[in-house]
């Protein structure tokens, strides 16, 4: 039997997870979300090295980006930069994010925190279109941290 085949089987369907946000100590189920995408974006510095003509790179930091769509059908983030507009303090933010299971799979699913996340840019207040379009807002925060709380099981064929 050719392995390559069950490749195929374990892709995972991103239609299939959860996402959740703990807000000030209150926990709500984003089902409004669209989409999210979470990234790791490793910073590093060049290394010029005496003598060689390639230049080496050496890993200084990383940051954390989370950016998702969401229908707007709360006033979630709304009330987030209100305390922020009314305090001086924006709420902190935890996001859990879970990939699968896609039942067609046998490699799970995976789960990560994402802990003290900053939202960056604009949060759309309100909206108004003449062209009868769904009202939905990209948010993009940073993360401090994130927790692995579940991880994608290694595919049955290796």
């Amino acid at each position: 039997m050719n392995k390559n085949r069950n490749v195929f089987k374990d892709t995972q369907n991103a239609k299939f997870g959860d996402v959740y946000a703990t807000i000030g100590g209150r926990r709500l189920h984003l089902m409004n979300v669209k989409n999210v995408k979470a990234t790791s974006n490793v910073k590093t510095q060049e290394i010029p090295v005496l003598g060689n003509m390639i230049v080496g790179r050496k890993p200084t930091g990383m940051e954390l980006k989370i950016v998702m769509t969401v229908y707007k059908v709360s006033e979630t983030f709304d009330d987030m930069i209100e305390t922020f507009k009314n305090t001086g303090v924006l709420p902190p933010m935890d996001l859990q994010v879970t990939n699968g299971p896609d039942v067609s799979s046998s490699i799970g699913s995976s789960t990560k925190i994402y802990r003290d996340c900053v939202i960056d840019g604009e949060v759309l207040l309100g909206m108004l279109d003449v062209e009868d379009k769904i009202v939905e807002q990209e948010i993009t925060c940073y993360a401090m941290d994130y927790d692995s709380l579940g991880k994608f099981r290694s595919p049955d064929y290796l």
